[in-house]
């Protein structure tokens, strides 16, 4: 893999979606706590809207990264080595602190051990690690993407390329539409493996996360002519934006008042339905603009800043649910009788502090890559040799 220039705006874009989880999920916390009235629901639709961005942005940028940077010959033994060091060992350690902290995990027990490794392959030792089990696929199916997608490239005409993209994109809202019916038809047919991967676990199957990351393959492979896209793009991706960000945000506040009362419930925008997939789309679009035009007016320390955020954000990705869980106890001792969407913000505020000074603080010791992703010790270089 030769050495290429950095694409800036990444390592802002990383660092906003892992903000924009850990808002989603103190949304999804106070969301249902005792006092929580209206207004707080209101403001918390509004939040979670803003930040629906996260997952698909994720994705993107993981095929924009890849495309990008490996455009010639691919080792995959070794591209795999370094998938299985960065990602996946910090993923094997941080689910054994989660099932160690909800399961007491006994060393001793068989049995146990057998129920943390199924938990790890499907992801469920934490409520937020389904995000890797996904990913992980892409990089094990990277090699074929990649072969597909730029064979296809290749030999369409310049001027067909937005037009693949939209039959791309059309083709992923006919697969959410029909994913009821996959699941049932799946279901009725009860194959081993396949069967759990469409219907169980649908929402961890890289096939239905597909078109973000295609989308960043595109971006990846033709940056310039992606950036121009966003650039001249923008009437149309920021009106579906905002028309489908009010559209949500009304139909999920109106549903909220019940017979039996005031339930705040945001199942209707979960990510693997038809509309809000274009809706999320479009959130990539805008999204990212703000990100290019951001980063092209930032100053050096603000680069830097931006930066950061980006560089240790898979480890707090992976550290901040535990982090939430130690904002409640701050919730309860100083902030019990405020408002709840005031509650659930200094929460969040506090947990991603926690969770940046947690892993800044691992990734400088000896093995903190393997706790945070990451590594901030600086590399011994070998002394010059004497001529």
């Amino acid at each position: 893999m030769s050495k290429k220039a950095r694409i800036l705006e990444i390592e802002l874009l990383r660092g906003l979606a892992f903000l924009a989880v850990a808002m989603q999920h103190a949304i999804a916390h106070y969301s249902i706590v005792g006092g929580v009235a209206m207004e707080d629901g209101v403001i918390m639709t509004l939040l979670l809207m803003a930040a629906k961005f996260a997952v698909p942005v994720f994705i993107f940028i993981t095929g924009m990264v890849l495309f990008y940077n490996y455009d010639g010959p691919l080792r995959y033994g070794v591209f795999m080595r370094k998938r299985f060091s960065d990602v996946l060992v910090p993923y094997i350690l941080w689910s054994a602190v989660y099932f160690g902290i909800s399961q007491q995990l006994n060393f001793g027990s068989f049995e146990q051990w057998g129920k943390w490794a199924m938990m790890l392959f499907t992801g469920k030792n934490s409520y937020h690690l389904w995000y890797v089990v996904m990913i992980m696929q892409f990089y094990l199916l990277f090699p074929v993407f990649r072969m597909l997608i730029r064979r296809i490239m290749q030999a369409a005409p310049h001027r067909l390329w937005t037009a693949l993209l939209v039959v791309c994109g059309l083709a992923y809202l006919v697969l959410l539409y029909f994913r009821p019916d996959i699941s049932a038809l799946l279901t009725k047919a009860d194959i081993p493996f396949l069967t759990p991967f469409f219907t169980a676990y649908a929402d961890r199957n890289f096939v239905y996360f597909m078109f973000y990351f295609i989308l960043g393959a595109a971006a990846g492979m033709y940056p310039e002519r992606w950036r121009w896209a966003v650039e001249k793009g923008g009437v149309i991706y920021t009106a579906v934006f905002w028309i489908l960000f009010g559209y949500f945000t009304y139909m999920l506040v109106a549903s909220f008042q019940t017979a039996d009362g005031l339930n705040i419930n945001f199942n209707a925008v979960s990510l693997l339905r038809p509309l809000i997939a274009v809706f999320l789309v479009s959130s990539v679009f805008v999204i990212y603009r703000y990100a290019l035009q951001w980063t092209r007016q930032a100053g050096p320390r603000a680069q830097r800043a931006m930066s950061l955020l980006g560089k240790y954000s898979y480890g707090t990705y992976l550290a901040h649910a535990l982090m939430l869980r130690y904002t409640y106890s701050f919730d309860a001792w100083w902030f019990a009788g405020w408002n709840v969407a005031v509650r659930m913000l200094m929460s969040f505020i506090i947990c991603v502090l926690l969770s940046y000074l947690l892993i800044v603080v691992l990734s400088y010791l000896p093995f903190g890559k393997w706790t945070a992703g990451v590594s901030s010790l600086r590399k011994k270089t070998s002394p010059p040799k004497a001529a």
